[in-house]
Order: C-alpha cells, then sequence, then structure tokens
C-alpha cells in the first residue's frame, strides 16, 4: 500500500508541503481495558474507576489510528462497509472514528429540523467493534439527529456492545469525561469536543448534550485533569468548513491552546475532507480526518486516510495509510488516489 512516514517536523500539509523522514512502529492490537471517571453517572458494566487503574508507564510504547466521519446509513450496514480495511483498523493498539450518527432503532427518537438527519442502526456498533474501532467521539452536529431519546439510546448500544465513547452524556460532566484505555501500563485518555453546535445541543449540568468546544475554560480544565491520570491525552474534534482543505485561523489558535494544556494530539473532523497536518512543539494537530464509513462521500470527499501515530518513549511519530472510499466503504487508494491524498 502507499503510504506517507512522517516524524518530528511536518506543515500543514493541505495548505503547503509535507516534510517526511522514515521511522514507524507496530504492536498486535490488544482488547481495550476501559475505565471512566468518576463523574460518569453509569458506567459500562465491567468498567474501572481511574483511581484504581494501573500505574502509569514511564516508557509509552503504544500505537494509535484515527480516522474520520462514520455513518452507516442508507443501507450501509449490510454492505460489509469495513471489510475492505478491517485488517488494517487491527493492527494498532487503539483505533477511534467519529461516529457521524445516532444510534438508535427505527422508532427511537424524532428527526430534528435541520437539512440533514443521520440515525444508523443497532447493528453499527458490531460492526465497529469487529472490525477493530476502540472508541468513537460523539460530540458533533449529528449526535443529536433524533432527539435525546436516540442521544440515550447511542450511549446505550455503545456501553453495551463495548465500544468507548466521548464527548457526549446525560449531562456535562459526562460528555466532557474522557474515555480511557490501558495498554501494557500506558493510559490513554481520549476527549471529544464540538464546536459545530445546532441549536441547544450543549450538555449541561441538567442537560443531556454534547461536550461544546465553545466552553474554551471547560475544555482546558479537561485536558488538564486527563493529563494527570494519562501518558497520552487526545483530543478529538468537530469543527471547520465542510469541504474546506484548510483549517480556519481559529482552528490553530485552539489546537495551540489545548497543546498547552496537555494534548498529545488534536484530531479534527467535520469538513468532510482531509485538511493539514502540524506539529506544535511536542504535540501534533490532524485538522480534518475527512470521511471514512459515509455514504455520500464523492470525488475529492471519498479521498481520505487512517493516521496512525506511534509513541514511543519522548518521540511520536505518524503513519498516513490512504483510502478511497467507494459506495461509502472505504479501502486501500490507488496509485492516482494516494498521490492525490498524500498531496494535501
Amino acid at each position: 500500500m502507499n503510504r506517507l512516514i512522517l516524524a518530528l517536523v511536518v506543515t500543514i500539509s493541505a495548505c503547503g508541503p509535507i516534510e517526511s523522514s522514515e521511522g514507524s512502529a507496530q504492536q498486535t492490537a490488544a482488547p481495550p481495558v476501559l475505565w471512566y471517571e468518576a463523574a460518569v453517572a453509569q458506567p459500562p458494566e465491567g468498567a474501572v474507576p481511574v483511581e484504581s487503574g494501573p500505574e502509569i508507564s514511564d516508557s509509552p510504547f503504544l500505537e494509535v489510528a484515527f480516522a474520520g466521519d462514520t455513518s452507516f446509513t442508507h443501507g450501509l450496514s449490510s454492505r460489509d462497509p469495513l471489510g475492505g480495511v478491517a485488517s488494517l483498523l487491527q493492527v494498532p493498539d487503539l483505533t477511534m472514528v467519529n461516529l457521524e450518527s445516532a444510534l438508535a432503532e427505527a422508532a427511537v427518537g424524532d428527526a430534528q429540523l435541520k437539512e440533514f438527519t443521520f440515525r444508523s442502526p443497532p447493528e453499527a456498533v458490531a460492526l465497529l467493534r469487529e472490525a477493530g474501532v476502540d472508541g468513537v467521539a460523539l460530540a458533533n452536529n449529528h449526535a443529536l439527529d433524533y432527539g435525546r431519546p436516540a442521544l440515550s439510546r447511542t450511549l446505550e448500544l455503545l456501553d453495551e456492545g463495548g465500544v468507548g465513547r466521548a464527548g457526549a452524556g446525560a449531562n456535562s460532566a459526562e460528555a466532557f469525561a474522557p474515555m480511557l484505555f490501558v495498554r501494557d501500563g500506558t493510559r490513554v485518555a481520549v476527549l471529544s469536543y464540538s464546536r459545530v453546535l445546532p441549536g441547544s445541543w450543549a450538555a449541561l449540568e441538567d442537560r443531556s448534550g454534547v461536550a461544546s468546544a465553545y466552553d474554551a475554560t471547560r475544555t482546558i480544565e479537561a485536558i488538564e485533569q486527563a493529563a494527570q491520570a494519562a501518558d497520552v491525552v487526545v483530543v478529538m474534534v468537530h469543527w471547520g468548513v465542510e469541504l474546506d482543505g484548510c483549517p480556519q485561523p481559529y482552528q490553530r489558535s485552539l489546537a495551540a491552546t489545548w497543546a498547552d494544556a496537555g494534548a498529545d494530539l488534536i484530531i479534527g473532523s467535520h469538513p468532510h475532507v482531509l485538511q493539514g497536518v502540524e506539529q506544535i512543539g511536542d504535540a501534533w494537530a490532524v485538522y480534518s480526518t475527512g470521511n471514512f464509513v459515509f455514504p455520500s462521500a464523492r470525488q475529492q470527499s471519498a479521498e481520505t486516510a487512517l493516521f496512525r501515530f506511534t509513541f514511543h518513549d519522548d518521540t511520536i511519530s505518524l503513519v498516513v495509510d490512504p483510502l478511497r472510499i467507494a459506495g461509502g466503504r472505504p479501502q486501500a487508494a490507488d496509485a492516482d488516489s494516494a498521490a492525490r491524498i498524500l498531496a494535501m
């Protein structure tokens, strides 16, 4: 497969050239061990409280992968949507996607008054888990497409199916709480925020919803708390302008703020096309991961990638695997598509 291996220095790839150098590592995936902050009212059965988790490792070594917007609508769930990439997703220690859809049965919830509403069937959870996806970001502009009943069902289905989640909850404490994983003594905390918020979707102390990136103080506090509990802190964020290949100034500013607060990776979604990759001090930002499993992906929005970060001692390196979406299903990109993807 065509791929680009990056280490140490990159520029905004969608808006300028990428400098590359050799260096990557892989590990065999292991079943996730999840634990939750005490703020979560009802963590999944078997979840381990943070305070009783394993000792923090002095030498993290793991691979964490990210893919873009994922939705199993329009009958896509019945067409083996992840079959073309499952072998790739199962290699990293952790694999995350942005879940751009509510998960619920057809009778649950009512479509909201917006242009596009996405509701994927419950079997999507098993599809994610069996393909190697360990966790999903929920803070986006589709989590409440079918109202709060469908959001509640989404949380329930993910917890029952053993797929981690962050960015939404029964209240703001749960929405801002990270999902956390342990790999060989290394703790990884993953937060999820959205800066694309229809109506009254932001979670409040007494209202379900998603974690709002407009609450900058709250986002920083959550990152700082996560950094105290974990070796690696990831922020998955829904932001930017749809179909725009370059990040907005506020995206770069927020990424720098979150890196200063302790985030090691900032992973963006929402534009539906790839944006750039940038190193901010010791942290990395992928401004948009584009689409992934997405029925309406066409032309440029069908060219995407899997971003695989390896942590080893004080070094973070990146492998970019080009993918092409056909009929909503991601698969390895051909040579021409790969060249365009790696040039973005």
